[in-house]
């Protein structure tokens, strides 16, 4: 069996040898668990004070929401309907390099900005007020599921970006577009579009845990905040599931590092 080690380019050689690299990773690794070890023995966090900024109009969520849609509409369209080259069909490089590796960079700055363009989101919200005057849960969240979805969700991907060819070529990654599309709007249905987004919903959850570390951050009214970077850090609830979807994050890049 053929593994590939990324989704759009081949591995490249280092520019130093191997040996050298893995013995200051190595050191680094050691030296930081050292410094935090000796360094930061008692909670620092928790009570670094923010600065409350402004709530995001609706009308502003509902454009961005739309903005969204369009992208993910464009994206699987090229995807379906585009060239079979994966070189210049925009589907691979969106989702693979935009999607995948340039959301988490733009969280760390900015926050969450991934909730108010996430178009499953938008169309589930869409939906609720359409048709039950903003309410689209069926059934309550059950604690047990916890981050398991996302975790099954990340892990999916990973696999269609690492190790799968066929995951490569844009008209199967437009169809698997739609079938993850298709099943966040299923959970959305039975638990309710925000429950779902912030456990079940894989990219949701993943792009929110970079966003805990940036200095933007968005209290439960809606208001934007300023803070120190890391310090949302603090507001992460570990449930079922939770460490694993972060040994999943962690181990698919070091598979991909190490490949």
């Amino acid at each position: 069996m053929v593994l590939f080690a990324h989704g759009i380019v081949g591995r490249a050689d280092l520019p130093i040898p191997q040996a050298w690299f893995w013995v200051a990773a190595a050191v680094v690794l050691v030296l930081s668990f050292a410094a935090l070890a000796g360094g930061w023995t008692r909670p620092r966090l928790e009570r670094v004070p923010e600065r409350p900024l402004f709530r995001i109009p609706l009308a502003v969520e509902v454009l961005l929401g739309a903005l969204g849609v369009a992208a993910f509409a464009v994206t699987v369209y090229a995807g379906l309907a585009g060239t079979d080259s994966q070189s210049d069909n925009l589907a691979p490089t969106a989702v693979y390099v935009g999607f995948w590796v340039g959301v988490p960079f733009l969280s760390l700055l900015i926050g969450d900005w991934f909730r108010l363009v996430n178009p499953w989101r938008a169309i589930g919200r869409a939906t609720g007020w359409l048709t039950r005057g903003g309410s689209t849960e069926a059934f309550p969240y059950p604690a047990r599921l916890g981050h398991w979805p996302a975790v099954a969700g990340i892990l999916a991907f990973v696999i269609c970006e690492l190790c799968w060819a066929t995951g490569r070529e844009p008209g199967p990654l437009g169809v698997l577009m739609l079938v993850y599309f298709i099943v966040q709007l299923a959970g959305m249905g039975l638990y309710g579009v925000e429950a779902w987004t912030r456990r079940g919903d894989a990219f949701g959850v993943w792009f929110g845990m970079f966003a805990l570390l940036a200095p933007v951050g968005r209290r439960a009214d809606g208001r934007l905040v300023l803070r120190p970077p890391v310090v949302g850090a603090t507001q992460l609830r570990a449930g079922a599931g939770t460490a694993a979807l972060l040994i999943v994050g962690v181990a698919s890049t070091a598979f991909d590092g190490a490949a």
